[in-house]
């Protein structure tokens, strides 16, 4: 365990972690979709070495806890002072020379913590009880991943690197670009969760018909408009708004492009699905994910 918590061992897997994207993007756009939710609806699908197939709030909460249990583990027991405070004291929050200042890698850490307490807690509870059963290959490999993320993140906040204090009002370039990402983070988060929320209640919708088949609706909701998947959109925008609030460290660039790796070929055979599923597919819907791009 303490060959891992070195800067050296962090920097290997914060590299790692981004050169995996490049399989990730290839197997998932042009080998598998990853096989849970609708593209896993009948066992002339399913293979054998999937493996079993896990209740989806289980699922969910099995593999994204790691992430959580890492920024509490590295806040806890690993944090260096001196990294997390807001200038020359270790206090995260101060007020100096007439400026609030804010320890930017405890508001990271912070965004970073709620963001997986909505992934990996508030998310499953809010699944309905008839969700896809997620196979056991699905649950593994992304409890692989967020393993490695929880640990590149937390620890690189905690114990790596100190980003320039937060200030209020903004004093620096540094400080503007700071607050900006913390915008997009917070835009992307909100378009992250109203997006699911709007497909969740379509599940409920499916429900309350009365109709114990998996029966799909199409989404009606301006974040729908000109793409299939705004929950992917949003999270996204999320992490790339986390990358500019962290200067654009390599540990944040590395998520942002693994998540964009793992999403954008996910989204894209969401699309592909929503077209062959309904003739009445609304043309103005052409992207995947991205507006005008993909």
């Amino acid at each position: 365990m303490k060959a891992l918590l070195t800067e050296e061992s962090h920097a290997f897997t914060s590299k790692l972690f981004l050169l995996l994207s490049i399989p990730t993007y290839v197997v998932t756009r042009y080998v598998i979709v990853a096989p849970f939710g609708r593209h896993v609806q009948d066992s002339k699908k399913y293979r054998w070495w999937f493996g079993p197939q896990l209740d989806a709030k289980l699922s969910w909460f099995i593999f994204e806890s790691p992430n959580l249990i890492w920024s509490w583990y590295c806040y806890c027991y690993l944090r260096d002072s001196e990294i997390m405070s807001s200038g020359s004291d270790a206090a995260m929050i101060s007020f100096d020379d007439n400026q609030l200042q804010l320890s930017s890698n405890a508001m990271l850490l912070a965004l970073f913590t709620l963001h997986y307490i909505n992934r990996a807690i508030i998310y499953p509870l809010r699944m309905n009880s008839n969700s896809h059963r997620v196979p056991l290959l699905v649950t593994a490999s992304a409890m692989v991943v967020t393993i490695l993320n929880g640990y590149q993140i937390s620890f690189h906040l905690v114990r790596v690197h100190k980003l320039t204090p937060l200030t209020l009002p903004p004093s620096s370039w540094i400080n503007l670009q700071s607050w900006l990402g913390i915008l997009v983070f917070v835009v992307g988060m909100t378009i992250n969760i109203t997006a699911d929320g709007v497909l969740r209640n379509l599940r409920r919708q499916r429900n309350s018909d009365g109709n114990n088949q998996k029966t799909y609706y199409i989404p009606q909701h301006p974040l729908f408009t000109y793409i299939s998947c705004p929950n992917f959109f949003g999270e996204i925008l999320e992490w790339f708004g986390f990358a500019i609030a962290s200067q654009f460290s390599l540990p944040a660039m590395a998520f942002f492009i693994y998540t964009s790796s793992n999403l954008v070929p996910r989204a894209i055979a969401h699309h592909e699905w929503y077209k062959q599923k309904f003739e009445d597919y609304p043309l103005e819907r052409k992207w995947a994910v991205i507006p005008f791009v993909v």
